[in-house]
């Protein structure tokens, strides 16, 4: 019986020249990439809720019209009530707030809430002493990054999958009604 013979090596990662500063040099590519991917799951959030609320404004537009003709089944009552409520939710999840922050908050230099309130001159100065090193730079990348990803975890994606679910169960409580509704009528 021949012996197994050992799985290969794989190949070794050639090591990246580090730069004066001690980062890799490709380091700057991660963030970069990491920016763009979190700039896509935004749009990808603001896509989606857009979606809902166009699907919400046809269950209004259908509820309208059977309310002005005096007929207004519970079933197409309850589809929408949640309508609305995943509407709102949907509404909450892109409507933007740039209110200022607090004091004891750590400004972010590359949100234009921050800097449109700042005097031109000064946010320019402060933005350059931060250039001055490639840790300055990482750090305001890294901080504008962390902001944007609390963002799309505690307001974006958190509204978003409110109003989902509740249009989930709107329909799902719909045709629960509806069906109620058909067995009383049929007698």
């Amino acid at each position: 019986m021949a012996e197994p013979t050992p799985p290969a090596e794989p190949p070794k990662a050639t090591p990246s020249p580090l730069s004066p500063s001690g980062y890799s040099n490709h380091a700057i590519h991660l963030v970069r990439t990491v920016q763009a991917m979190n700039l896509t799951l935004s749009q990808m959030a603001d896509s989606k809720a857009s979606i809902l609320m166009g699907a919400t404004f046809v269950v209004f537009t259908i509820t309208m019209g059977q309310a002005k003709n005096g007929h207004l089944p519970a079933s197409l009552l309850v589809l929408a009530t949640f309508a609305f409520a995943s509407a709102m939710c949907a509404v909450f999840a892109v409507l933007p707030s740039i209110g200022r922050p607090g004091p004891s908050a750590r400004l972010n230099k590359l949100f234009f809430g921050t800097f449109t309130a700042m005097d031109e001159e000064e946010w320019t100065q402060s933005v350059l002493a931060d250039l001055k090193s490639d840790e300055g730079t990482f750090r305001l990348m890294l901080h504008d990054m962390y902001q944007n990803g609390q963002v799309l975890q505690h307001k974006k994606y958190r509204y978003l999958g409110f109003a989902y679910r509740l249009f989930m169960a709107g329909l799902t409580l719909t045709v629960v009604v509806f069906i109620g509704e058909y067995l009383v009528a049929r007698g």
